[in-house]
């Protein structure tokens, strides 16, 4: 049964109100909106905690309200590791290191948004030169090229991995015949 969230009133001061807006993007009149996710991400935690499903450590509570988040964003909108670290006040390589260990322990209730975020990238992937050998796309997000990349060592075929290009922060060169084992993997 969907249980449909009440509405709630929250008196932000200026600053909280300009930190979310930086923290999560676009302006002031788009808060209700983009705060949506969250706050059904929040909903969940305390149903969880009021049927009786304990959190048993910060690191445990921090992974399940990432779960809810995840799943609460649309399918297209997987985060970065400098967004989560927003989200969670906290440096982007622990950001990096509570998703990881979230998609691990979470794997089959996140596997639909980890799908998602393949397609995306494998979607965005462009070739440069036009020369046939390999593509490349950006990727918000390592944790989803090492999911790829895993998904390619366990192919049948022989294939190379996906590789960062030199001299940037979030652009990948992918072979071509990788590029064609994940388009037959994720269609």
């Amino acid at each position: 049964m969907a249980l449909r969230s009440p509405v709630a009133d929250i008196d932000l001061t200026d600053d909280e109100e300009s930190e979310l807006c930086r923290a999560l993007g676009g302006t002031a009149a788009l808060l209700p909106t983009t705060l949506a996710p969250f706050a059904a991400a929040a909903i969940r935690e305390y149903v969880d905690m009021i049927t009786g499903q304990a959190m048993t450590s910060a690191s445990d509570l921090r992974e399940r309200r990432l779960v809810a988040i995840l799943l609460a964003l649309p399918p297209t909108s997987f985060p970065s590791d400098d967004q989560i670290a927003k989200w969670f006040s906290m440096t982007p390589q622990s950001a990096r290191a509570l998703l990881r260990t979230t998609l691990a322990r979470h794997r089959n209730r996140l596997r639909a948004v980890m799908v998602a975020a393949a397609k995306g990238f494998i979607a965005a992937a462009h070739q440069p030169n036009g020369n046939g050998i390999e593509w490349e796309a950006r990727s918000p997000n390592a944790v989803i090229v090492d999911m790829l990349n895993d998904d390619l060592a366990s192919a049948t075929a022989v294939r190379s991995p996906i590789r960062r290009r030199s001299g940037t922060f979030g652009s990948y060169i992918v072979p071509d015949g990788s590029m064609t084992e994940l388009r037959n993997l994720y269609p």
